[in-house]
């Protein structure tokens, strides 16, 4: 994310400021990204690959039990992690733990998705508002 913010902004590319107060290994599994002062600028949800809540519960909530606690455990960022982006090909395993992950951290942030939603709507009212009206017979 700091490579994309970085490139938008040496390109003129509108694109929200990218900020993360926490340390790498306090990542929060959502980020929502908005530059209000900038119309132009995307809303932006950031999902890093984070599994914080995701090793102890199965959806947002409802705890895992013994026998499911393996299924939260995913190697994200060790040398050996089957989840590298570098990767072209997952084992069926890793595949399904990936999206499972992936499942779970979007239901686990479902307030930020749709503050997303409606950040963005207010935003098109707010530009369709600006705008002058048509006049018929004019492009």
């Amino acid at each position: 994310m700091k490579q994309t913010c970085k490139c938008c902004t040496e390109q003129n590319i509108p694109f929200p400021k990218y900020e993360v107060q926490e340390e790498d290994d306090n990542l929060k599994e959502c980020y929502l990204l908005e530059n209000s002062q900038e119309s132009d600028a995307p809303i932006v949800i950031f999902f890093p690959l984070i599994n914080n809540t995701f090793q102890k519960y199965k959806a947002p909530g409802v705890k895992q039990s013994p026998e499911e606690l393996e299924q939260g455990q995913i190697d994200i960022c060790g040398p050996k992690t089957p989840c590298a982006t570098k990767e072209l090909t997952y084992t069926e395993a890793a595949f399904d733990k990936l999206v499972k992950l992936s499942e779970y951290n979007i239901l686990n942030n479902k307030d930020k998705l749709l503050q997303a939603l409606r950040l963005a709507v207010e935003k098109k009212k707010r530009l369709k508002s600006q705008c002058p009206p048509k006049v018929p017979g004019h492009p």
